[in-house]
């Protein structure tokens, strides 16, 4: 547990504060990595934590946009000098306490949905997004990224340009694309049956969240969270 002396002189208390969007997929398939990357994935992102911050858990489900309802909307507490310590040490031991413990029961759930609207997931991201103003935008996806849905499914579909090309097209022309411009991206628990799929998928998500207007790398994709914002 911080002190919050210490957080309050650290750097990072200087820092700009951030909107963190985490979206945890909870189809069937990602039962394990829920349980294991995710959870680990998490705990990076919970320490990296500062003042001023303002973190959304929400799940990507089979009616991601319909039945959407945050697990945790929270902000981490500032500390002004108005604050009495033991007071201000208190409240964000309670703050931080509460995010860690609704994510990891999120975390620890064991029956999945059976199909994953990740593309409309992005959606309400671009939602939340929108009426932030002054903090940096960070969403972090935790799924094998393997979209389930009426209309596609990444394990049966061929994933190739033409494919990507017409699904951006149709989303487009549905005026489904989310606008993420200035959100960084970072993606852990991605998965694929076998490496060439693995590619595939990550290359589509790659054009799709470019074309969403997002900040995306490749570094910032995979199946584990190497770091998270430690100069990434």
């Amino acid at each position: 547990i911080w002190s919050a002396e210490a957080f309050a002189k650290s750097e990072d208390s200087l820092q700009k504060p951030r909107v963190i969007i985490v979206l945890v997929d909870m189809s069937d398939s990602a039962n394990q990595a829920r349980r294991t990357v995710c959870k680990e994935a998490f705990e990076k992102i919970y320490q990296n934590l500062r003042q001023g911050d303002r973190v959304v858990v929400g799940t990507i489900t089979s009616q991601s946009y319909i039945e959407f309802k945050p697990t945790v909307d929270e902000e981490i507490p500032k500390k002004t000098i108005w604050d009495n310590r033991l007071q201000f040490e208190k409240k964000l031991a309670n703050t931080k306490e509460k995010i860690r413990g609704e994510t990891n029961k999120l975390l620890s759930r064991e029956r999945g949905t059976l199909l994953t609207e990740i593309l409309d997931s992005l959606n309400i991201a671009d939602t939340i997004f929108h009426d932030e103003k002054e903090r940096q935008k960070i969403l972090v996806i935790l799924s094998d990224m393997i979209q389930d849905s009426k209309e596609y499914n990444f394990d049966k579909d061929k994933i190739t340009d033409e494919y990507i090309n017409n699904v951006i097209r149709d989303r487009q022309k549905n005026k489904l694309m989310p606008n993420l411009t200035g959100v960084k991206v970072y993606v852990a628990g991605a998965s694929a049956t076998d490496s060439n799929k693995f590619r595939a998928v990550q290359t589509f998500w790659a054009r799709y969240l470019t074309k969403s207007g997002a900040d995306f790398s490749p570094h910032r994709y995979g199946h584990s969270l190497i770091n998270f914002e430690n100069g990434s």
